[in-house]
């Protein structure tokens, strides 16, 4: 009887010591389980932070796109001032009925101003033929035109390139780099010509003087166009006042004017003239 209650004891023991021995273990599913979860979140933390870099890369070329119209439109701006500038010096219409015939505005004037209205409402291809055609009408040839039309358009990208990397970068922008390059590679007389031709000013025309300043004491007088400096040919009052910032100050430098078609030379100390100068109007281009 108790060699048999002994067996049983022996074989409960031995099948709960096989039941335990079979039990699955949870141990390696945790594990597993944590190892996947943080895999999980790596790929998700991995997600998020390419999510965040496209939105950037996005943003970045959102802004620089925006900087880029508005660097075009500052051109755009400066550009167009320009041209009012030079047509406010001349009427755009044609005498009332009435008139008396002496009155009459002179045919090749009106037919200039028309033209600067139709190039106005023009298209951007329509207009570049306008501005070959004028170079043409300014003397020179075809292919000479062709050029520095092209020419003209490839350094006013690259001013624009240079003001976005400016801008972009906290520096100041580069100023007059396309005209400054232009004037360089066609020397001062073709670069004369072509601001006449495109009706761009050439000299600096002085619309007033201050009193007791060096204009003044030298005899310079409104109306009076400042042709040279220092014998640099200047064409606008920019080139003008970086001139005078030039040498030694207080130093004798001359002036070169015209005044009412006659040249004259005006001796004065280098530093600011006491001038207020601005665009004359553009001769009309000869016909073709």
């Amino acid at each position: 009887m108790l060699k048999t209650v002994l067996l049983v004891f022996a074989g409960l023991g031995a099948g709960l010591a096989i039941a335990v021995w079979l039990q699955p273990s949870t141990t390696p599913r945790a594990e597993a389980e944590a190892v996947s979860g943080a895999a999980s979140l790596e790929r998700s933390n991995v997600n998020a932070a390419r999510a965040s870099e496209a939105r950037l890369a996005a943003l970045e070329d959102a802004i620089a796109a925006e900087v880029d119209e508005r660097v075009a439109l500052e051109a755009r701006v400066a550009e167009l001032s320009a041209e009012l500038e030079a047509l406010g010096q001349r009427p755009v219409r044609g005498p009332r009925g009435g008139e008396n015939a002496g009155n009459r505005l002179d045919p090749a004037l009106v037919e200039y101003n028309d033209r600067g209205q139709r190039e106005a409402n023009a298209t951007p291809e329509e207009r570049q033929r306008f501005a070959v055609d004028r170079l043409i009408a300014g003397g020179f040839s075809p292919d000479r035109a062709e050029w520095i039309n092209r020419r003209t358009q490839e350094l006013r990208m690259q001013a624009m390139q240079a003001q976005y990397e400016a801008r972009r970068d906290g520096r100041a922008p580069p100023t007059d780099v396309e005209a400054t390059t232009l004037r360089t590679e066609l020397g001062d007389q073709d670069y004369e010509r072509f601001l006449t031709a495109m009706g761009r000013s050439t000299t600096v025309n002085i619309r007033g003087v201050l009193a007791s300043s060096p204009a003044e004491s030298a005899g310079l007088r409104e109306g009076d166009e400042i042709v040279a400096y220092d014998g640099k040919r200047v064409f606008d009052v920019q080139e003008l006042n970086e001139l005078t910032l030039g040498g030694a100050s207080g130093e004798s430098v001359v002036v070169d004017v015209r005044r009412n078609g006659q040249s004259l030379q005006i001796v004065l100390p280098r530093g600011p003239l006491g001038v207020w100068g601005g665009f004359r109007g553009p001769p009309i281009p000869a016909q073709r």
